[in-house]
Formats: structure tokens, sequence, C-alpha cells
């Protein structure tokens, strides 16, 4: 058996000697060897995020009393008499009086206590919805005669 020559390599020549290790320096470049790598280096960036806060969400109590009590019907013997007299009537007056209509006041049973929410608020006048609430419900008279005199001494029509 004899071997042929494997086609598209050169023949091996000169198997005694090896090349240098290293090439020769190139000009200005050092000629001893780089012992370690450069340290890594590293950057921070700091990213400020300036955000304004919401305004919160809280409801701002009134700044004012009402124009007269809650059991002050002898101040306006109208309101006291429709009111307990004639509260579907005094109550259909009121609510339109509000801009809300006659048929919202007598078909909707919480209507006093949103129509004295409203106006309070509108008015600009101290409370809680709780104690609208709680007045609406177990004095309505007197709270319907109170917000007929709060809106004629507002001069709501």
């Amino acid at each position: 058996m004899s071997e042929k020559p494997v086609t598209g390599y050169a023949p091996m020549q000169n198997l005694g000697q090896m090349p240098p290790a290293y090439p020769p320096p190139q000009a200005g470049y050092p000629s001893h060897p780089i012992s370690s790598q450069p340290g890594f280096q590293t950057s921070q960036t700091t990213t400020v995020v300036v955000s304004q806060p919401a305004p919160p969400l809280i409801l701002q109590q009134g700044q004012r009393d009402w124009n007269s009590g809650l059991f002050a019907c002898f101040d306006d013997c109208y309101s006291c008499l429709m009111g307990f007299f004639c509260s579907p009537i005094l109550l259909c007056q009121v609510s339109s009086r509000m801009g809300e209509g006659c048929m919202f006041a007598t078909c909707c049973q919480g209507a006093l206590i949103g129509l004295r929410i409203k106006l309070r608020t509108q008015q600009n006048i101290q409370g809680t919805l709780c104690n609208d609430y709680c007045l609406g419900s177990c004095c309505g008279p007197c709270v319907l005669c109170q917000l007929s005199r709060e809106l004629d001494r507002c001069q709501v029509n």
C-alpha cells in the first residue's frame, strides 16, 4: 500500500525548524507582554423622575352655617304650615326651585336627603353626609322647612 498525497495540501517541508514563538515587536508598542487586562469600568447613570402629586379627593367642609336652625319653624310661618300640613306640595316647590323638578321629589324615596346635600354643597354650608342622612330620615318635615327658608334667604326662585 502506498500512500498517496492528499490533494489541496502543500507538502511538508523543513520539519526540523519551528517558527519563533512571538514575532518581533513593532515600533511604538511596548516590548514586554501585557500581564493583566484593563479593569472593568462601570458608569452609573441616575435618572430623576419628577412627578406632581394628584390633588386630594377630599370633600372640603363648608365655610358657613345654615341661615336658620333645623327647628326654627316659627321664623317663617308659611314654610312651617306647608311643611307639616302640605309637605308634598312644599317638597315639589323646593325641588323645582333647586332645578330638579317636581317628579324627582315625589317619586324618589331619598329625594329630601339628596336635596339637602345639593343645597349644602352649592351654598358652601357646613355639614356631613351622615348628618344629612340622619336628619332627612328622622326629621323630614323640619329639614324641608329649613331648605325652604335657606332658598328664601339665598334668593333662589
